[in-house]
């Protein structure tokens, strides 16, 4: 291969912090709220021009696992409870006592980036938008500083403890230190997909929309569409006045741009495929069209960090209690096909009607289990134990969102927004703590860490 040799060159220290945090959505910005919140001077570093990662730079809604399975008990409040009433205050989200029945609160994805705005100037945050992480430099075992890209140019940022938020391990590997990626067996993770929203149509009643719904299915049997659901008539956001449809699907690497690139082509044009088939071939959808697609394609899964735990799936379908459990979750093992299979089907290996004619079956596949040993039990949920968000070789790194230390299917249950939420707050936490005792992140108190975020309204 040819390379280039970039010369070397002396970088401006453009801050020095206590904390600083690596990626702006759930795990992110929960993060860095609640380290400033708790005294710690701290810095979030986001791609984006506006916060919130997938949920709304993926138009992902809504928060899911924020009660415990089948039930209105619920397992996460603290941060998430309280952008939830911020929201509801300008016509965002529902109100909290009004989401507790539902499976997930839906909201405006541009009422929270404004909340988002506003509480994270208020605790304080040093917020960096438009700047993209591009290395890690360490000293020792130690991260001592990330590189950074902006328009000025490349500089660096120091601190004492580094949140890794990115939701792609990108601090952890970077470092240097250890990170898995996707399954077992082939490394493979779960597919991609994006949302999407479409206007310019009548309402419709249940049993026309049922109708439409089987007409698409009967496409999708056909290989007309390579979608892994029918349901375009899905609303999910807080508004009504569009649809918000989670139904595309492609397999590849969330870590290789080449893939992205690949992936981004493919959702748009099934979106399309869909919306030229509605307008020259369902009443009322002539003048149908897409509204918006979200701004970048989902990745569900891809590095994770290793830690002195990994969360599994016998832990989301045992309900598994932690003494050191700094979170809950609920979601279930949801497994989206890591080849991308266009079925109609959340799970892979399950129920894929390719079943041992699939190429990358494996009778040591972790996620080959009934359907009822996917959920955790009625009424219950999971921790998440702090061991989770540590790394065996880095001492003052924290992971925090879907990257924390998880086997394939530990992850498929939380990397949901509800659950990533908590764990952010709950690292956020941990890096101040660390930093008012002058320790490591590895060598904190975790039941005063439990204390603290009990103090702050978290359920743990």
């Amino acid at each position: 291969m040819l390379t280039i040799t970039e010369p070397e060159r002396q970088l401006p220290v453009i801050a020095e912090v206590d904390v600083v945090v690596c990626g702006g959505g759930p795990g992110g910005f929960s993060a860095a709220i609640a380290s400033a919140r708790r005294g710690a001077k701290t810095l979030l570093i986001e791609r984006y021009g506006f916060l919130g990662g997938l949920a709304t730079a993926g138009l992902v809604v809504p928060i899911l696992a924020h009660t415990a399975h089948e039930s209105e008990t619920p397992i996460v409040e603290g941060i998430l409870r309280e952008l939830t009433e911020r929201m509801h205050a300008i016509g965002g989200a529902p109100a909290w006592e009004q989401t507790l029945p539902q499976w997930g609160i839906r909201f405006d994805a541009e009422a929270l980036k404004i909340v988002l705005d506003e509480m994270v100037q208020e605790a304080g945050v040093q917020v960096m938008l438009h700047t993209t992480i591009t290395d890690v430099i360490r000293n020792n075992h130690h991260i001592q500083a990330v590189i950074i890209e902006t328009k000025s140019g490349r500089q660096a940022v120091t601190g004492k403890v580094f949140i890794d938020a990115t939701g792609d391990a990108d601090v952890a590997y970077r470092s240097g230190a250890p990170i898995t990626h996707g399954r077992d067996f082939d490394g493979r993770g779960e597919a991609m997909g994006s949302f999407f929203h479409l206007a310019g149509f009548e309402p419709l009643d249940e049993e026309r929309a049922q109708e439409l719904r089987q007409q698409i299915e009967h496409e999708m049997e056909d290989g007309r569409f390579h979608f892994y659901n029918a349901g375009f008539l899905s609303t999910n956001s807080h508004h009504t006045d569009h649809t918000a449809a989670n139904m595309t699907r492609f397999g590849g690497d969330a870590d290789l741009a080449a893939d992205l690139t690949q992936a981004e082509f493919s959702v748009r044009r099934d979106v399309w495929d869909l919306v030229r088939y509605l307008r020259a071939s369902v009443k009322g959808f002539e003048d149908c069209y897409v509204q918006q697609t979200s701004p970048q394609v989902g990745p569900r899964e891809s590095r994770q960090i290793v830690g002195p735990y990994a969360l599994t799936g016998d832990d989301v379908h045992d309900g598994a209690k932690h003494e050191d459990a700094i979170a809950r979750g609920s979601w279930w093992i949801d497994i989206h096909c890591p080849l991308g299979h266009a079925y109609p089907v959340h799970l892979c290996t399950v129920e894929c009607p390719k079943g041992a004619d699939c190429d990358y079956w494996s009778s040591h596949h972790e996620s080959m289990r009934s359907r009822n040993e996917l959920y955790p039990p009625s009424g219950d949920w999971y921790d998440i134990p702090y061991r989770s968000l540590l790394s065996v070789s880095v001492p003052n790194l924290l992971a925090a969102g879907r990257c924390i230390s998880a086997t394939h299917e530990g992850m498929a249950g939380s990397r949901v927004m509800g659950t990533c939420i908590a764990i952010g707050q709950a690292a956020g936490t941990a890096a101040a703590l660390a930093v008012q005792k002058g320790c490591h992140p590895t060598e904190i108190d975790v039941q005063v860490l439990r204390q603290m975020l009990r103090e702050d309204g978290q359920l743990v």
